[in-house]
């Protein structure tokens, strides 16, 4: 529905034609709209990236637990986060749009490496259990988000990295080109590379 309408111009409960506000009274009501709905939206972000957290920290705690001969236990366990913490499932943060993934890592349009960094691990690990598995397909979703996270904490000269970050992009990279990948992260990927954000 148009704004201005559903701000004074519509009909009185009579039939007749309300009369139009004031200008400034349209002004103000306007106004106390808009702020009430950027307050909505801030809250709406603030809860969001106190599940994030939430759910980076289980995740943290998982893989710091985990044995990587048991990768079916820590998807098992990865899922369990995601509905806990995010209302949704392993499989969801596997096949999320590149932007949308990215757009998790952000807080009031700042990048947080850390939250990045725990996510492009569990993703790392997802692509691992999938592999072992021989679904290809899930291992090359898995692996290039990872891959795409990783490369944005390397683009972020104030993102602490680890001395093994290189390392990991590198191995990521030959699997990622040895594996199916979506065009949408194929195409975010590229962008990293030729340096565009």
């Amino acid at each position: 529905m148009d704004l201005s309408r559903r701000l004074g111009s519509g009909r009185t409960a009579g039939g007749g034609s309300a009369r139009r506000a004031p200008p400034r009274l349209l002004h103000r009501r306007q106004h106390v709209f808009l702020f009430q709905s950027a307050r909505l939206l801030m809250i709406h972000q603030d809860v969001l990236m106190r599940q994030i957290r939430q759910f980076t920290k289980a995740i943290a705690t998982l893989l710091g637990q985990s044995s990587r001969e048991q990768p079916d236990d820590l998807l098992q366990e990865i899922d369990e986060a995601c509905r806990t913490h995010l209302d949704g499932r392993a499989e969801d943060l596997r096949t999320l749009p590149p932007d949308a993934l990215l757009e998790l890592c952000h807080e009031n349009d700042r990048f947080v490496p850390d939250v990045a960094q725990t996510l492009a691990r569990a993703l790392h690990r997802m692509g691992e259990t999938y592999e072992y598995r021989d679904d290809d397909e899930k291992a090359g979703g898995c692996f290039a988000r990872s891959l795409l996270l990783y490369r944005h904490l390397l683009h972020d000269p104030d993102a602490p990295v680890s001395w093994q970050a290189g390392t990991t992009v590198a191995a990521l990279s030959k699997r990622v080109d040895a594996l199916p990948v979506d065009d949408a992260t194929q195409e975010a990927l590229a962008a990293l590379r030729n340096g565009a954000e």
